[in-house]
């Protein structure tokens, strides 16, 4: 959608932007925390913060490459989650660095990876 549109969620008479902007300040002090607590196990940091998603580097095609385990094979503490349950969170997507080189070229390097990582 162009950012000179409107949200059409701004038309429902239910709609209630307290609430989202509520939800969303949760969202993103937990997606931080994990952050912290998943470079401290790692020290691997994303490379690209969205509203809603983060993009790592990872070795492998699988969030499961990047996550970080205990030595029992549990995942860390404190670590990310993939998940439906509240607190969880859900793969949206792995591409190339190849990829991402091409997505630089073709928007000149004036956007956001972490909102084209769905794609």
């Amino acid at each position: 959608m162009p950012y000179y549109e409107l949200w059409p969620a701004l038309e429902r008479k239910t709609w209630r932007p307290d609430i989202r902007a509520a939800v969303l300040a949760s969202v993103r002090v937990s997606m931080h925390r994990k952050m912290l607590k998943t470079a401290a196990a790692t020290d691997v940091y994303p490379v690209a913060i969205g509203t809603d998603a983060l993009v790592y580097p990872s070795p492998g095609p699988s969030p499961l490459d990047f996550l970080p385990h205990t030595a029992e094979g549990k995942l860390a503490p404190g670590s990310f989650r993939l998940g439906v349950s509240p607190g969880m969170v859900k793969h949206q997507g792995t591409q190339s660095v190849l990829w991402a080189e091409q997505q630089f070229e073709e928007h000149g390097g004036v956007f956001n990876i972490a909102d084209l990582i769905k794609m």
